[in-house]
């Protein structure tokens, strides 16, 4: 009876040990938004679309500001 009882609880334990190891890694492998400071500039621009959809030559860091790209190469395309 007392084997039993050990026996339960050890399976018991090991069932929420690996229940928890799965809600764990799963909240952790939620995608989460940058955290910019307003002084700080991210570190990867992103590309403008206008109000119907149309993507424009244009990058912005996520703020009111946009800027042109100036240069192309065949290697790294515009930047």
């Amino acid at each position: 009876m007392v084997q039993q009882n050990l026996k339960m609880s050890r399976i018991l334990f090991f069932f929420g040990l690996i229940l928890g190891l799965i809600l764990m890694t799963d909240s952790s492998l939620q995608p989460r938004a940058p955290n910019f400071q307003y002084y700080e500039r991210p570190k990867y621009r992103y590309p403008y679309y206008d109000e119907n959809g149309v993507g424009r030559l244009l990058y912005g860091y996520g703020d009111d500001k946009l800027y042109q790209y100036k240069v192309f190469s065949p290697l790294e395309g515009i930047h």
